[in-house]
């Protein structure tokens, strides 16, 4: 096995992008650290194999974090017992107190060039191992974070920043800085004055021009090489350093328009015709020209990438100058114009209709057709206008008919129109359709190619004449107003293909549908609403959909409790095997804090005592052996603590730890699940 090995050289190609720290996030001072993060621990790569420990361990030494006490008490160790690590140490970020382990590290490690310190230390924190550590080492590099609205002042952050002071005298090699004031206080005048008084500082970071003045004026003595401001400079800030030449050459920064500006001189240059009356395809039969050119205009106007992009992003004048170039174009090129349709006003509506009237062979064309607008009821004087049965019927290749803002709706007419001239092509419908007095549910057999189906439409239907195998292509169905008639319509067609489900409707008896479709579900969004009502039945949501891969919980806003769960809904007479997640969609109720202009951290919502009972009964009382493979909780609301300081007052925290001794991970609303931290053994 030895002889097929690869040589360490190249392992350590392999692992190097794995186990670097870059230096953008190494100094980055920003009050929340980009290390605050739930991911896999880099030493892991360690463990794989003895060549893979004797190559990694020196790059992963080379850069270390230090984010809590026990990190620092088992570097510590690892450093004591072995001294060859710590000579392996060229940057060193330490982003709190984390006692007396500090000066075994940096005794430790004589070959710090670059060190992060955080200045946000707390009153418990300990900075002693720190403040007699500094003196061991000479960094030519210094990082430092400081709250900027308001820096901490305490014993221990006094002590420190005394120690750092001491330090910075001595440290011969000290050459660039890295500094977190805008403006001028005494702590920053503090550290400054070292620096100022060594002359060695030709590197100076600051966070933005606002500090540039005074921290230039106390430092004008050095020789300094050049200044980098982090964040971007306006026009009118650049236009200031025009006017000290001496400064603006020490200036290193990016302008605010610079991230935007598209550089055309970049562009590659496209040569003129060396003749310029040269027809293309001049000499090819005119059927051969017009395709050639149908497909050229097919994706010049973006035909394939407009079918799925967002609504808002759709700009006609990118394509409307083609039509122009020629009758040929305009005769090949108005079909792709047509393609996806996005009416944004009701007054485009008569225009629209206008075009399909005229010119009859561009309805077949039109594939997506998307309605965005509020009824025009502020304008007493405009008439409202909307889309009717005329329109939808002469559309007869329509694909998808969707609705993705406003609360316009269509006409029953319309509906039925759509249903007998695209029914047969028609993959999505998602738009909000007029209350008729009461329908028959016979047209929903004309929708045979149907996929999704998101329904707010409050129409009552006859249960007679109900077509059995009625949406059989349907997978994807989302009820957000209904009648119950409706959902009786539904329970009795086949339904095969349906796999996944939303219901947030009212208060309405959702058994009979369920119990009609649920086995064949793989996916339930639920409001709390229905499932409050399949609680007065006795009926357990699990039971009625066995099959479930994914189960959703979906809150309605503004309830006392803001509808956190109960442990017992989730309870299954038998085992659920097949559900791997469980999504609590739920937030705070705005009763609380009714304010809308005040956003109030999760941690103070969490201090309420009845919120943090509820949901502690939920994580106690739930029921993981009934539901063998559920890897995963999801919350919306939850949030994750980002220092040491919050992890043992924060609740998920502790409830994430509950559910990991059930194999079960606890996540937010990015999916992020919680780790267990490194503890220091009492």
């Amino acid at each position: 096995m030895s002889d097929h090995s690869l040589p360490d050289e190249i392992i350590s190609e392999i692992l190097s992008p794995a186990l670097k720290v870059s230096d953008e996030l190494f100094c980055n001072n920003d009050d929340v650290s980009p290390f605050a993060k739930n991911s896999e621990s880099t030493s892991a790569y360690l463990v794989v194999c003895k060549s893979w420990l004797r190559v990694a361990t020196p790059l992963l030494y080379n850069v270390v974090v230090l984010r809590s006490k026990a990190q620092a008490k088992a570097l510590s160790v690892a450093l004591s017992g072995n001294k060859e690590l710590g000579r392996f140490i060229k940057k060193l970020r330490v982003e709190g107190g984390y006692g007396a382990p500090l000066q075994t590290i940096l005794q430790c490690s004589p070959n710090i060039s670059d060190l992060f310190l955080s200045l946000v230390i707390y009153s418990s924190d300990n900075t002693s191992g720190l403040c007699r550590g500094l003196q061991l080492i000479n960094p030519s590099r210094l990082i430092l974070q400081e709250q900027a609205h308001k820096p901490l002042e305490n014993k221990m952050a006094s002590q420190l920043i005394e120690a750092l002071i001491r330090a910075m005298a001595k440290w011969d090699r000290l050459c660039s800085f890295d500094s977190p004031y805008i403006y001028e206080n005494i702590r920053a005048t503090k550290l400054i004055q070292p620096l100022a008084k060594s002359k060695r500082l030709h590197t100076l970071a600051i966070p933005c021009s606002t500090g540039l003045s005074w921290t230039y004026l106390a430092l004008k003595e050095c020789p300094l090489e050049v200044i980098h401001i982090k964040q971007p400079v306006s026009q009118w800030e650049r236009e200031r350093f025009d006017k000290d030449p001496e400064l603006k050459a020490l200036l290193k920064y990016t302008e605010v328009s610079a991230r935007k500006q598209t550089h055309i001189s970049e562009l590659p240059l496209i040569a003129p015709s060396l003749n310029p009356f040269f027809i293309p395809m001049n000499n090819a039969p005119k059927d051969v020209q017009d395709k050639v050119w149908d497909r050229v205009l097919y994706f010049a106007m973006s035909v394939p990438e407009r079918a799925d992009e967002s609504p808002w992003a759709r700009v006609s004048r990118r394509r409307l100058p083609l039509l122009s170039v020629s009758k040929r174009f305009a005769r090949l090129g108005l079909p792709h114009y047509y393609a996806h349709v996005l009416l944004r006003k009701s007054l485009a509506i008569p225009e629209f209709a206008s075009v399909l009237r005229n010119k009859p062979t561009i309805g077949p064309h039109i594939r997506t057709l998307a309605i965005g607008y509020y009824p025009d009821f502020d304008y007493s004087s405009l008439t409202y206008h909307q889309i009717n049965s005329g329109i939808l019927s002469q559309t007869t290749g329509l694909v998808r008919l969707s609705q993705y803002n406003g609360s316009a709706a269509i006409s029953w007419d319309a509906f039925e129109a759509v249903a007998a001239s695209s029914g047969s092509k028609l993959r999505e419908f998602s738009v909000r359709i007029a209350e008729q007095a009461q329908a028959s549910a016979m047209m929903f057999g004309n929708l045979t190619a149907l996929r999704t189906l998101k329904w707010t439409c409050s129409t009552s239907f006859l249960l007679t004449n109900v077509p059995e195998d009625g949406l059989q292509n349907l997978t994807e169905l989302q009820i957000s107003s209904t009648s119950e008639s409706f959902l009786t319509v539904l329970s009795l067609m086949k339904l095969k293909s349906l796999k996944r489900v939303m219901l947030c409707t009212n208060d309405l008896t959702i058994k009979p549908f369920l119990k009609a479709h649920g086995p064949k579900l793989i996916e339930l969004h639920i409001s709390s609403n229905n499932l409050r009502n399949l609680r007065t039945q006795t009926t357990k949501i699990l039971d009625l959909c066995p099959n479930l891969g994914s189960l959703s919980l979906v809150a309605m806003v503004n309830l006392p409790m803001g509808d956190i769960p109960i442990a017992d809904d989730l309870y299954s007479c038998q085992a659920v095997p097949s559900l791997v997640k469980i999504n609590l969609d739920i937030d705070f109720p705005t009763q609380v804090y009714p304010s809308a202009s005040l956003q109030v951290p999760t941690e103070l919502l969490l201090r309420d005592k009845d919120h943090v009972a509820a949901w502690e009964k939920f994580f106690r009382h739930l029921q993981p052996k009934r539901l063998p493979n559920l890897h995963e909780i999801e919350v919306k609301c939850c949030v994750w603590p980002t220092n040491e300081r919050d992890i043992p007052k924060n609740h998920w925290v502790r409830w994430a730890e509950i559910l990991l001794e059930c194999g079960i991970n606890l996540t937010d609303k990015t999916g992020t699940k919680w780790r267990p931290r490194l503890k220091v053994s009492k």
